[in-house]
Formats: C-alpha cells, sequence, structure tokens
C-alpha cells in the first residue's frame, strides 16, 4: 500500500521556435514546431498507461518569450486528462517560465499544485486518505535564483516519502548558467527520498541512494541537445526499493555521425560519404544529423570556404522524403589541415599575422563583451541560443581560420 509510483519530467519548452531554423522547408520547420506538444500528448499518455499516482515537472514548462496562449491551453488540455484518471500533478516554475514573467496565465484544473514562490515549502499527497508524501519545491519568481536553496527542503510531518523538486545545477556546471547551485555532497546530505531535478538538458543519474536525477527534456531543441528525450517513470517501495525507468517522448532527435574523409578528390565523393553517414544513423523516428567530416590535406577546408559542401547537402535534402522517417543533414563541420601553416603566418609581419596574434590574445570575456550587442538586440536575439564557454572556443577558431582564408585568397588575387 505504501508503494508510490510517478513520472519525474522538466523542461518541457513547449511551443520552442527553434531559432535559426529559418532557412529549413516549411514542412520540416512545422513537424519541429509540433515536437514539444507531441511530446507533452505523449508524457500524459504515459502517466495513465502507468497508473502513476502524480507526475513532477520541474521547471521550464515554456520559453519567457514563447509563453504562448496554445502552449497554456495545450497544458491544461493534457492536465485535465491526467485529472479524468486521479493523476496529480506537482509543477514549478524556472528560470525560463518564472513567475514575473506572466502575461495573462490561464487557470488550471483542481488536481494541479504549482510552487508559487521562491521560498521552499512542502505540499501533501495524500493517497486514499493515506498523508504518502510530502512534495518540497520553490519557483522561480525573477529570471535568476542564484541563492542556495538545499538547506530550505527540511521534512515536515511523518509521511512515508520525502521527495524534493529543484531546478538548479551543480556549482561546477561549465555547459549551463548556473541558477539555484548545489553540490552533490549537499543533496545527499538532506533528508530527502528523491531528488527530482530540473534544468539540465540531458538525462543524468547523479546518484543511487538517494536518487538525484535529470530527467532531461522532453525533446532536444538544437545539436547541443542530441539522442533520445523524455522523462523518468519512478517506483519507491518499502525498504528503499527504487526502480526507475527512462521512457523516450521526443517527434525527433539530433544525432552526429563523424566519418574520415581525407581519401576524397572529386567533389561528387561527398555525396557517397554523405549518404553513408544517413545510414549510420539506424532508427525509426526522424533525425536532425550534424556531420563532422575529418580530412588532412586542405581539400575540404577548400570546399567547405567554396560553398560546394553545402551545395551536395542541399541535394540530399531535396531528395528526402519529409513524410517518413526523415533524416535531415542539419550541420556539417570540417576538420582538416589548413592549406595554411598557422604558425608561420603568426611570426609575420604583415597584416595577416598581425591579426592572428590580436585574435589569439583576445580573452573570453573580451569576445563575450563584442558580442553583447548582437544578443542585447530585440529583433537578433530571439534567433539566437545561449552560448557555452565550448560554444565561445568553437566559433573564435573557426572565425580566425575563415578571415585568415579570405585574406590570404585577397593577397593571392591582388598579386
Amino acid at each position: 500500500m505504501s508503494t508510490l509510483r510517478f513520472i519525474h519530467s522538466a523542461d518541457l519548452h513547449l511551443d520552442s521556435p527553434f531559432k535559426g531554423r529559418g532557412r529549413l522547408p516549411e514542412i520540416l520547420r512545422e513537424q519541429m514546431r509540433a515536437g514539444t506538444f507531441e511530446a507533452f500528448d505523449r508524457l500524459i499518455e504515459q502517466a495513465i498507461y502507468h497508473r502513476v499516482d502524480f507526475v513532477l515537472i520541474v521547471g521550464d514548462l515554456f520559453n519567457e518569450e514563447t509563453r504562448s496562449l496554445k502552449a497554456q491551453v495545450q497544458l491544461r488540455e493534457g492536465f485535465k486528462r491526467l485529472e479524468k484518471h486521479d493523476i496529480t500533478v506537482f509543477i514549478s516554475y524556472g528560470n525560463h517560465d518564472y513567475i514575473q514573467g506572466m502575461r495573462y496565465p490561464i487557470t488550471y484544473p483542481n488536481n494541479v499544485h504549482s510552487f508559487d514562490q521562491e521560498t521552499v515549502k512542502a505540499i501533501p499527497f495524500y493517497r486514499d486518505d493515506n498523508h504518502l508524501a510530502n512534495i518540497y519545491g520553490f519557483s522561480y519568481v525573477n529570471r535568476e535564483v542564484k541563492d542556495r536553496k538545499v538547506k530550505e527542503f527540511v521534512k515536515e510531518g511523518t509521511p512515508v516519502y520525502h521527495i524534493g523538486m529543484l531546478h538548479g545545477s551543480l556549482e561546477t556546471n561549465g555547459d549551463h548558467d548556473v541558477y539555484a547551485p548545489f553540490k552533490l555532497e549537499e543533496l545527499r546530505q538532506q533528508p530527502m527520498d528523491y531528488w527530482a531535478l530540473g534544468h539540465i538538458h540531458k538525462w543524468q543519474h547523479l546518484s543511487e541512494h538517494p536518487p538525484i536525477v535529470y530527467p532531461g527534456n522532453i525533446q532536444a531543441r538544437s545539436r547541443k541537445e542530441q539522442g533520445e528525450k523524455g522523462c523518468s517513470l519512478v517506483q519507491l517501495g518499502e525498504e528503499n526499493k527504487i526502480q526507475q525507468t527512462f521512457i523516450p517522448l521526443h517527434s525527433f532527435t539530433f544525432e552526429e555521425v563523424s566519418l574520415p574523409a581525407e581519401t576524397l578528390e572529386r567533389p561528387e565523393e561527398l555525396e557517397a560519404i554523405f549518404e553513408q553517414a544517413k545510414e549510420e544513423v539506424q532508427v525509426d523516428y526522424p533525425v536532425m544529423l550534424s556531420v563532422t567530416l575529418y580530412g588532412r590535406n586542405g581539400v575540404l577546408q577548400k570546399w567547405q570556404t567554396e560553398g560546394v559542401i553545402q551545395e551536395w547537402v542541399d541535394l540530399i535534402n531535396e531528395a528526402e522524403d519529409l513524410e517518413k522517417s526523415w533524416v535531415w543533414i542539419d550541420d556539417v563541420t570540417v576538420y582538416d589541415r589548413p592549406a595554411f601553416d598557422i604558425d608561420e603566418l603568426r611570426m609575420g609581419h604583415d597584416f595577416t599575422g598581425e591579426y592572428i596574434r590580436n585574435a589569439e590574445q583576445l580573452t573570453l570575456e573580451e569576445w563575450r563583451e563584442h558580442l553583447s550587442p548582437l544578443y542585447q538586440n530585440r529583433r537578433a536575439a530571439k534567433y539566437l541560443d545561449s552560448l557555452a564557454e565550448s560554444d565561445h572556443k568553437e566559433i573564435i577558431e573557426r572565425a580566425k581560420q575563415l578571415v585568415v582564408e579570405q585574406l590570404l585568397s585577397e593577397g593571392m588575387m591582388n598579386e
């Protein structure tokens, strides 16, 4: 009678715009736009199928700038379906859907309990009049929560289980903005039976006792979020017996394939290598594919600069049947030995050498300062994703390479 079954989900980001996808065919953009809604519908279906006691949604149900009426209504209708099956819902708001950013919110059914303040509080869960669990959590009132919230999760009463909902990240995380920071040991020391985390868009099981889990988001939105996306089905039983199953919910995934291409001699050979990349993705659902090609003689880099690689990608994508489980080549990255010696150029006394030296002396903070006007522009910002440190380094290196190639090309033309 004291066994508890629930679904732990987070980061729905309903109605996400999929920034930077304007070049895609309309049918593909529509499929991508529908992806978060379809994943949410599957979440509801899984909760009903598994007859769970409740569903946890740990922050970022929406994007603050796209909290559309359509997204709110779809959420409400899903919650109504759960209400008909006596399934309770606990929700908290995160950094993307913080409370102060709400405009014209709609009312959810009575089975939905939301954390409406930034101080951690407990909401009891009863089954057949038995106080089976306390659910502890908080919501972001403003866009950022920099305080350490873990010590606010204090047991109340004597239910069988105590479950903490925390939308935040490890203080050492370098891939995402750090909000509501915590150390793993801090969570382990708090007497919770399960830690339901949100904010990180990747399934991660950080600890076994107690379970400390990120379910990831329910639908990937960029090539940085590769692989299956979904939720966790959790069952807590007596004597600390825990069962946990990952349930995929996505409509499509982002995948990556890396291939050697140093033997290519003619551009037409790219067709076969891109077809090979598609064949290596053996799944029965649509895929947005990133391809990385490795060369060693500068040929790939030359073809990329001339636009030849993109032309072949466009031709192959045009032949894809978007009514089926398509594989769309979304991005191609080339790692090739440049046709120039960067060390030799760096030592030169011409403009190219001066550019390389100055570019390599700029700090990451200076690069971010140079980019900040772009992110502050209202029209541009809605098409841009935030950049992690690794993204900045990759962009800086590629930009340096492109500028040097252009400088050398113009220099040769002027000779």
